[in-house]
């Protein structure tokens, strides 16, 4: 009843569908009516169902068919890709600046305060060690997504360009999760990028216990969609974090595996 429109149950009707049979379906975020016959054919659980037949782009091996707009973007753990957005007057209301390094190149050190507070717990322990983290880029509001946006676009070629940057309302660093890493060295000119460097090996070992996931690695470009960013980690809370780290998953194989624990509607 919550989620349903009275086209929805007026669909369900005309098709003569029994609430048992498809109870499991409707159990499901994201469910959409229209593909309940092909939940049924595909003789998948209703979670995988719902999954690989209405999100088979979640995978970005998959044509995008429709693009969906996410309603509750303060959820940790939203998937935002091509295919799947924010609204362009979404910002998060508990933004913070991190207590932590920042190179000369960063615009805005923010981030949302529970991921702000692990970022500064994650750098205080590297620290300890020998390891020196700071943030090239934290938060991206709507606007400076466009910024940068154009600014691709009128550097390289469409192809070239789309590869390299997110249309705007498409960034994670819209949600104030997301931070691009470096480290003092790579500041000093010691390691020409953070990926090379002995503070980035730290982090890719022991990001997940504050909650932290290396959001596009090497071997998961053709499920992410995005080329190998080593420095970009991506908040989802430490259980989250912990199990997409044992299993070597992306948050899209994670999803597909939990499924969506918010509301989308389609643009």
């Amino acid at each position: 009843m919550d989620s349903l429109t009275i086209d929805d149950f007026q669909a369900i009707v005309d098709a003569g569908y029994k609430y048992e049979d498809i109870q499991g379906y409707l159990d499901i975020n994201g469910v959409i009516v229209s593909d309940i016959a092909a939940y049924i054919d595909s003789g998948l659980d209703p979670l995988d169902a719902v999954m690989n037949v209405s999100y088979p782009f979640i995978d970005s091996q998959n044509t995008i068919t429709t693009n969906y707009q996410i309603m509750e973007p303060d959820d940790l753990l939203v998937l935002v890709k091509h295919g799947f957005g924010v609204s362009s007057d979404y910002v998060p209301d508990d933004l913070v600046s991190t207590n932590i390094m920042v190179s000369d190149s960063n615009p805005d050190p923010r981030l949302r305060k529970e991921a702000a507070e692990a970022l500064e717990k994650m750098a205080e322990d590297a620290s300890k060690e020998g390891y020196t983290l700071a943030i090239n880029s934290a938060y991206r509001s709507y606007e400076d997504q466009q910024a940068v946006y154009d600014e691709y676009f009128a550097m390289y070629d469409p192809v070239t360009a789309a590869s390299l940057v997110a249309v705007p309302g498409y960034s994670e660093h819209q949600l104030g999760l997301s931070v691009d890493l470096t480290c003092k060295d790579v500041i000093d000119g010691v390691y020409g990028v953070f990926g090379d460097s002995p503070d980035y090996d730290w982090t890719i070992a022991h990001a997940h216990e504050y909650g932290f996931i290396l959001r596009y690695p090497e071997d998961k470009t053709a499920i992410t969609g995005t080329a190998n960013e080593p420095w970009h980690y991506r908040y989802v809370g430490v259980e989250a974090a912990t199990e997409i780290y044992e299993n070597g998953w992306t948050l899209e194989e994670y999803i597909q595996h939990h499924g969506f624990t918010y509301d989308l509607s389609p643009e």
